[in-house]
Formats: C-alpha cells, structure tokens, sequence
C-alpha cells in the first residue's frame, strides 16, 4: 500500500472518529439515544437560527414602512400648511379690497364733512360768546344756524352706510394686553372745564370753568386732556372705556399738537376715533382727515393700539372682539400722547365720565 492511500485512509479514519465523537462530552457515541441528542440540539439550533433571521428581516421592514409613513405624513402636513397660507392670503386680500372700497366711499364725502365741522367748531364759539354776554336774542340765532348746520351734516353723512366695524378677530385681546400700558390724565393739559378723578383714570366734563392757569400745554377751547405718557418708541396698548355716552374722543396726537383754538387740527397731528350718537343712529368716525361710517350698535370700550417703529394706530371693538379701524401705516418722527375728550354734556346726555380701563384685572 502506498504512502498515499494510507494518508488518505487514515483522513478517512479522522473524519469518521470526529463524526462519532460527541461534541459535548469529547466521548464515542455508545447509544442511538446520544446521537438522537445530540441532532435533536442541531435542529433547534437551526429553528434559532431561522427565527433570528425572520425577526430581523421583519424590522428591517418596519423601519421601511415607518420611513413611509414619516414621509406620507410631512406631504400631508406641506400640503396643509401651504394651503392654511393661501387661505390667510385671500382673507387679507379680501379685506384690503374691502376696506379701499370702503375709503372710495368715504373720501367722497370729505370735502363736504371737513367743511361742516369747520363750520360747526365756529358755531360753538358763538354759542359760547352768546353764553357769556347772556344775549337771548343772539343765542337763539345761534343755536338756529348750529341746528342748520347739523342738518346738513347729518345729510353728508348718510351718503355711505356701510359698517366700519365688521371684522371680528379671534384671540385679539389676548394677543394685544401682551403690549399693556399703564396709562394716566395730565391735569396740566385738560381744559378748564373738565374734571379728572384723583387717580388721574376718568374725565368728565365738569359744566362750568375752573379757576386754573392759562399755561401753554393746557387746552383752552377744546373738552380735551392728554395721557401723561410719551411714547417715542415701542408697542403700547390700553382700552377705554366709553360706556352709554352720546359723544366722545380717543386716540392718538403728537406730542407738539397745538393746545389753543378750536380748529381742526392739521392732518397727521391727531390720529383719533370719535363716537357719535343722534337719536337712534349712531356712527364712528375716525380723524384726521375726518371720515365716518353709520354702525349697527354702540361701541362701549374701545382698545388703542400703537406700533411706533411700524406707523400702524388701530382701533378695536373690546366690547366683541372685533377690529375696527387701522390707519394706513405712517412713519413716525415726533414724540406721541394718548388723547381723550368726554366731549360737550349735549343737554344732559352725554354726562358720563371717560375711564382709563385697568388691564391689570381679568375682566
């Protein structure tokens, strides 16, 4: 025998010892039983095996289906979002439509109503000089003239009767008594016949003159007082509260805004809302230029809110929630003060006092 056939003899031999030896106790198989083991190990090894392989398999798949659904859900979402953005869009669209509408409407009239008031502001000097000298006769005249005029205004007014205050916006006042101001009255610029509380937070006209100094940042003719703040910067807003009166003022006006006359003032110098109540019909107006609209109810507490860097003054309905008016965007150079006038008692039925509401309260 060669020493080739005996090598491959004695591998042959090799194998069969290894394929007979147990490979846990290193011993020869001596029973079937052993051996029955030994496969039946192998063979739940195998399941193992087969079960790990499937369970990773079955995750590899879950992590493609979970990465699906993350990009299903984010195309869904862009397209929500991008449609929630062209809606916005419209609404504003809509809006400014509506609102220059309403201006083409309003500036028609202008002319006619600037005049009127003009000639109404001349009329009440009169009363007032008629007033002082006791003069009946010339106070009849007067007040025969002043209801003339009032007539015709009233005629001007009626030529737009569309609402200014329309728009309600959810979540508004939350949003705006974040910029809260702390506003008081300064006693040196009210007029001789107003009377302030003595926490300098309500104005009322008061009837007759008081014994107080002509100083130059006093009013002399107009019903009127200014907040003691000057804003030159920053968001500022607060609410006033106007409750049943018949006739009142508030707003906005420069710091240097002239304190003597009873003109109107020059446009930009005074930015203001004015509530007026004839009878049964009631409409807001804002100034200047002066511009009005007739409104379905009375307002009760109007919010004030100034963006000094943006030039945007805005009028808001508190009483529900809804805008009222916003002046078109001005870029401010002066210093600026709140504005307040209770207006004249109008025989006895405009009495009620301005009040400076507490944005402190959760009213």
């Amino acid at each position: 025998m060669s020493i080739l056939e005996k090598m491959s003899t004695a591998d042959l031999m090799e194998n069969l010892r290894e394929e007979l030896t147990c490979f846990i106790c290193l011993d020869y198989f001596s029973s079937p039983e052993k051996l029955q083991e030994i496969l039946n190990l192998l063979h739940k090894k195998k399941e193992a095996q087969a079960v790990l392989t499937h369970e990773k398999e079955r995750m590899i798949l879950c992590k493609e289906e979970t990465k699906t659904f993350k990009q299903v859900v984010m195309s869904e979402y862009m397209k929500m979002h991008q449609f929630l953005k062209e809606e916005e869009q419209l609404q504003l669209q809509l809006l400014d439509k509506e609102e220059r509408e309403n201006l083409k409407k309003l500036w028609d009239n202008e002319v006619k109503l600037t005049q009127q008031v003009r000639h109404l502001s001349k009329m009440i000097g009169q009363i007032e000089c008629t007033y002082q000298s006791s003069n009946l006769d010339s106070f009849e005249e007067v007040r025969g003239a002043l209801e003339r005029s009032e007539s015709r205004l009233l005629q001007c007014a009626e030529a737009t009767t569309t609402q200014l205050s329309q728009c309600q916006v959810t979540g508004m006042r939350e949003m705006l008594r974040k910029f809260s101001t702390e506003i008081t009255l300064d006693p040196a610029t009210a007029s001789a016949y107003l009377v302030l509380s003595q926490d300098l937070k309500s104005v009322r006209y008061g009837g007759s003159r008081q014994q107080l100094p002509n100083n130059p940042e006093r009013f002399d003719q107009s019903a009127t007082v200014l907040g003691a703040q000057i804003f030159t910067s920053g968001r500022h807003y607060w609410e006033v509260e106007v409750g049943n009166k018949t006739e009142w003022e508030v707003g906005i006006c420069k710091d240097s805004v002239s304190r003597k006359g009873n003109l109107p003032k020059t446009p930009g110098d005074l930015l203001s809302l004015i509530g007026l109540k004839i009878g049964e019909d009631y409409s807001l107006w804002v100034s200047s230029p002066l511009k009005g609209q007739h409104v379905r109810e009375s307002v009760h507490q109007v919010g004030v809110f100034l963006d000094y860097e943006c030039g945007h003054i805005t009028f808001y309905n508190v009483t529900d929630k809804s805008f009222i008016y916003s002046f078109p965007p001005t870029p401010f150079q002066d210093a600026l003060r709140p504005i307040f006038s209770p207006c004249l008692p109008n025989e006895g039925t405009n009495t009620n006092p301005l009040t400076i509401c507490s944005l402190n309260s959760h009213n």
